[in-house]
């Protein structure tokens, strides 16, 4: 409701006779809408050179609550502090006229006669209050003491072990949005809570596109197993195909190892292992450890379809997707294009939750396979917001068998 409307209600209180159902015909606004504008912005008027402005006096029956009552009776007496000595003092007007439309007194026959407070309507005091109030509400938290006490105590306690806003409000079943969080936690409503103290506040960095593009070499291993042919492949694949996206995780320059991650795309999984070095023989070695583990049919009905990018530690994907003793092929590896990695855009995003336990610049030299089951167990235990607050984990079991999660340890667990 605008200005211009409230000036229409404040004419129209002053007519005599006038219906609530007519203004809101006039302003072409439901009935209840002009009711509650009208009650609430109302105000209560009490002349300068009345003693008494108390709401009740026409009903009141208190007695010498003074000793300067002439008659005895409060309501007729004039001593300036008398209002301040009742204990049921009010300021509003105690008629039955007020209960009911138009809930003013501008059009009272007793208007001029009447000695109690009054309420009255005006448009611009109606906007003064409104524009107070959306400038209030825009100031700070919208919650009680309580409520506000409870969401900063959860904060403190889950963000400095790395737990994520939306995570906090779902578990915690708090009565917040996570917008709403993070804009408390910018204007410092969240008690100790700052930006720089979120887990992933200070790690994005703008991309440098001032390098020159470069131009790929069509390499032979690329036949047939292109980002082209993949997608071709999507369309013709059965819907129950597990298909899986694989990248490295590389530490600083300088060091030797690093971790292939294999990230299962239904279930959000993802199989961290151990490479000593970032070569097509290491990748080699913990593929055909895999297959010996899980047998060449478990193999091929769990692996069926991998994206990968074009880093040089995969380009012999024939000894990947055959069987070492036979030669059968078990699985089909295809290639994003160079500069790409949006098209195996989940292992990108999945290796957040990596670098959250082992940030960049960290060496893996010092970390054993053990290491890497662990970091596997905390990522794939944490329960994500586009999994319905599920993690990969428990999304997991209804996809691949017991002995491919065995491949990393994974166990049920929570976040600490």
């Amino acid at each position: 409701m605008n200005h211009d409307d409230r000036i229409v209600i404040e004419d129209s209180l002053n007519i005599l006779g006038i219906t609530l159902k007519q203004i809101s015909s006039a302003l072409g606004r439901d009935g209840k809408t002009i009711r509650e504008e009208i009650k609430k912005h109302r105000y209560i008027f009490i002349a300068a050179n009345r003693k008494n402005k108390c709401g009740k006096q026409e009903i009141c029956e208190k007695r010498r609550l003074c000793t300067h009552c002439v008659s005895g009776l409060c309501k007729f007496c004039s001593h300036d502090n008398c209002n301040q000595l009742c204990d049921e003092f009010t300021p509003e007007p105690a008629c039955q006229r007020l209960e009911r439309f138009p809930f003013v007194c501008s059009c009272c026959d007793r208007l001029s006669s009447c000695k109690q407070p009054k309420y009255f309507y005006k448009a611009q005091k109606a906007q003064a209050e409104r524009d107070l109030s959306v400038r209030e509400w825009k100031s700070g938290p919208k919650k009680s003491v309580q409520d506000m006490k409870q969401v900063v105590e959860v904060f403190e306690r889950g963000i400095p072990n790395g737990i994520a806003p939306d995570i906090l409000i779902h578990t915690n079943d708090l009565n917040i949005s996570t917008s709403t969080a993070y804009r408390y936690i910018h204007h410092r409503h969240m008690g100790a809570i700052m930006s720089i103290d979120l887990k992933r506040a200070v790690k994005y960095k703008k991309q440098d596109r001032s390098k020159p593009r470069v131009i790929p070499i069509d390499y032979d291993y690329l036949n047939n197993r292109r980002y082209e042919d993949f997608c071709d492949g999507l369309l013709i694949w059965n819907s129950s195909v597990n298909i899986w996206e694989m990248d490295t995780v590389l530490g600083p320059k300088g060091t030797k190892k690093c971790a292939l991650s294999l990230l299962h795309r239904k279930s959000n999984l993802q199989l961290y292992f151990l490479l000593n070095e970032c070569t097509m023989l290491e990748v080699q070695r913990v593929f055909d450890g895999m297959k010996t583990y899980l047998g060449s049919d478990l193999f091929r009905q769990t692996f069926e379809i991998i994206l990968t990018d074009n880093g040089s530690e995969f380009h012999d994907p024939i000894s990947l997707e055959t069987d070492p003793n036979s030669g059968e092929k078990l699985c089909s590896i295809f290639f994003c294009r160079p500069r790409h990695s949006d098209q195996k855009g989940k292992c990108e995003k999945n290796h957040e939750h990596f670098r959250e336990i082992i940030p960049k610049g960290f060496s893996m030299d010092g970390l054993t396979s053990k290491d890497m089951q662990y970091i596997s167990g905390m990522v794939n235990n944490y329960p994500r917001k586009e999994l319905g607050y599920k993690s990969p984990y428990q999304l997991s079991h209804s996809f691949l068998t017991k002995k491919v999660l065995a491949l990393n340890k994974l166990a049920k667990g929570c976040q600490q």
